[in-house]
């Protein structure tokens, strides 16, 4: 396990602020597996089947939370987890962003954001957003899974270590 420098700045302010915080495992990546596990799922057994079912905006929204469980596994390899609380996906996709979007390139900021952005539209319904449609869901089941693979690739091959 190593230490994961990229972003490091980023992810010491969230801890800073208070926005992330130290969580102590035995095995912190029993946790990362763990929460893999329950992202994968997650798009097998209800994004794909929300979709196929018709339900564009579940999809959607399942999709999502796939993608940022692939993203808090990062985080719990690190020993770190975001503060509950408002804006608390905001701070996900910030340290993660921050340290792994050169190595999973589903994590790219504009990428994350618009996926975040979306998913509030659609699980807090907003008649002034644009409708979600098929093809967003489907790019966003699409994302997901490209991120479940990045992520099972880092952790593969180089492991982030506690962040201190």
């Amino acid at each position: 396990m190593s230490r994961w420098w990229p972003g490091e700045r980023t992810v010491a302010y969230l801890v800073d602020k208070g926005r992330l915080e130290s969580f102590e495992s035995a095995d912190p990546g029993e946790v990362a597996a763990a929460l893999l596990q329950r992202a994968a799922r997650r798009v097998q057994t209800t994004a794909e089947a929300a979709l196929k079912g018709g339900d564009v905006d579940g999809a959607y929204v399942a999709a999502y939370d796939a993608y940022r469980m692939a993203a808090e596994a990062l985080l719990a390899c690190q020993g770190l987890r975001a503060t509950s609380g408002e804006g608390s996906h905001m701070v996900v996709e910030d340290a993660v962003s921050a340290q792994f979007a050169e190595a999973v390139s589903a994590f790219a900021k504009p990428t994350f954001e618009r996926f975040r952005r979306t998913r509030h539209s659609a699980q807090y319904f907003d008649p002034e957003a644009a409708p979600i449609t098929r093809e967003d869901a489907s790019w966003a089941i699409e994302k997901a899974s490209a991120a479940l693979a990045g992520v099972r690739a880092v952790l593969k091959d180089s492991r982030p270590g506690q962040f201190t």
